[in-house]
């Protein structure tokens, strides 16, 4: 090869000014990236709260059944009434008890009047007795009045419908009483305690707290419920956690997602 085209290949191997600049310039762009993912990876490490545990809110429900087989005869609520305990809520016409009641308690008299003469065994008035108790019962079944204080969720059944013994008539549920089991490792036990005070959190309401007490920490280990997604974490055993949460405005419903570390880090 001359001489002067070995010089010419020799520089057009070395790189120009532009080149290196360009190259120096990428360098130091891709420094910068790194250094700027790396603080965001601390930052995120450093300032992210503690683990949190979800539970599902579950509240009181009450599902009441006729006992008597018998006609709706009223329907004195309706859903999303509040009641209170005691309050009635559907009558049944029980016109069979009834009818029953006017001759059992004729037949009671008569034989209350002749007990006391003598001229009726103790052993037949017995038996007229527990026949009037047992349909004076009956007929209290009649009336089907609300055993807590609460909302009425579900209404199955209308005025003229006929029902059995057993028959779903009525469900409600006290919104007060709220709370969520949360499913904690064996080395979380030794920090939880009955009566404990633990903060909740409901991410749909921007991080709203609410405040929330153990009631209950089951004793036996289990596995992991499997509404949980991972199947790693449904063969963990796990311990039950239950925890109340205040709901004084009923912003807590059941069916919501709470979470909450359950200690103070």
């Amino acid at each position: 090869m001359p001489r002067t085209k070995k010089y010419e290949q020799q520089a057009a191997d070395v790189p120009s000014d532009a080149s290196k600049k360009r190259r120096r310039l990428a360098y130091i762009i891709g420094a910068v990236a790194a250094v700027c993912v790396g603080a965001v990876v601390l930052k995120h490490v450093l300032t992210s709260g503690p683990f949190m545990y979800a539970g599902t809110l579950e509240t009181t429900k009450v599902t009441l059944a006729s006992r008597v087989a018998s006609d709706i005869s009223d329907v004195f609520v309706t859903e999303g009434d509040y009641v209170i305990r005691g309050q009635r809520l559907m009558e049944l016409s029980c016109d069979t008890y009834k009818i029953l009641a006017t001759q059992i308690d004729n037949d009671y008299g008569r034989a209350q009047a002749l007990s006391e003469r003598g001229h009726m065994s103790q052993a037949e008035f017995d038996v007229l007795s527990r026949n009037k108790r047992d349909n004076d019962l009956k007929l209290g079944w009649c009336m089907i009045t609300a055993p807590i204080d609460g909302v009425i969720i579900t209404k199955f059944r209308e005025p003229g419908e006929v029902v059995a013994p057993g028959t779903v008539l009525i469900s409600l549920a006290n919104p007060y009483e709220i709370w969520a089991y949360f499913y904690v490792p064996y080395t979380m036990l030794h920090k939880l305690h009955v009566g404990q005070q633990v903060v909740g959190i409901l991410p749909e309401a921007e991080g709203k707290q609410f405040q929330g007490k153990i009631i209950k920490i089951s004793e036996e280990a289990e596995f992991t419920p499997k509404n949980v997604q991972t199947r790693e974490e449904r063969t963990r055993l796990v311990y039950g956690v239950k925890v109340q949460f205040e709901n004084s405005d009923l912003t807590l419903k059941a069916g919501m997602t709470i979470e909450s570390a359950l200690v103070d880090e």
